[in-house]
C-alpha cells in the first residue's frame, strides 16, 4: 500500500535547498553590484575634486600670469624676442665696413682684384679679375683662391658656386659670397 516508486523516492530525498541557494547567489550578486557602485560614486567624487583643485590652481596660475604680463620690462623682453630676428638682420648689416676690409684681406692675401659689388639680401656679390705675374700663372691664383677660401676659418663669406670664368690672359669671374652668421 504504501509503496513507493523509485521517482517518488528521489523527490523526497533531495533537499529542497536549491531554491535557497540560487536566493543566496542573487543576493551576493546584489551586494557585489551595490558595493561596487558606491564605490565607483565615491571614486568620481574623489576625482571631480581633484578636477576642481586643479581649475582653481590653472586660474590662480592665469591670474598671475596676467599680473606679470603688465610689467613693461616683460612686454619689451616679450618684444625683443619676437623680433629678434629683425634685430640680427640689421646687426648684420651693421657690418657692412667690416665686410669692405675682409674684401681687402681677400684681395692682398689671394693677390686678386675685385672689380664692385653688391651687398643685399644677406648676399655679396661681385666681380673678380685675376692677373697673371712672375709669382703665379692666373689659372692656379684662382684655383687656390676658390679652394682655399671654401675651407678657411676665418671666412666671413660663403663662397657660392662659380658657374663661368673669362680667360684670355686675366682670368675674371663673378663670385656671390652668402654672409655667415
Amino acid at each position: 500500500m504504501w509503496e513507493l516508486n523509485e521517482e517518488e523516492v528521489i523527490k523526497k530525498t533531495t533537499p529542497v535547498n536549491k531554491k535557497t541557494r540560487n536566493n543566496i547567489n542573487s543576493l551576493m550578486f546584489l551586494l557585489v553590484v551595490v558595493v561596487s557602485t558606491i564605490s565607483m560614486f565615491f571614486y568620481n567624487s574623489l576625482l571631480e575634486w581633484d578636477i576642481e583643485v586643479i581649475k582653481t590652481s590653472i586660474s590662480n596660475y592665469e591670474l598671475s600670469i596676467k599680473e606679470v604680463e603688465k610689467d613693461k620690462k616683460i612686454q619689451i623682453f616679450s618684444l625683443l624676442e619676437l623680433n629678434q630676428w629683425l634685430l640680427n638682420s640689421y646687426k648684420k648689416m651693421n657690418k657692412i665696413s667690416t665686410y669692405i676690409n675682409h674684401m681687402n684681406v681677400i684681395q692682398a692675401k689671394y693677390d686678386l682684384k675685385f672689380e664692385w659689388f653688391n651687398l643685399s639680401n644677406w648676399k655679396l656679390v661681385s666681380a673678380i679679375e685675376i692677373t697673371s705675374d712672375d709669382n703665379w700663372i692666373a689659372y692656379q691664383k684662382t684655383r687656390d683662391f676658390i679652394k682655399n677660401y671654401r675651407t678657411d676659418n676665418k671666412a666671413l663669406f660663403d663662397l657660392g658656386f662659380i658657374n663661368q670664368v673669362e680667360w684670355m690672359d686675366d682670368m675674371k669671374f663673378k663670385v656671390s659670397f652668402e654672409i655667415k652668421n
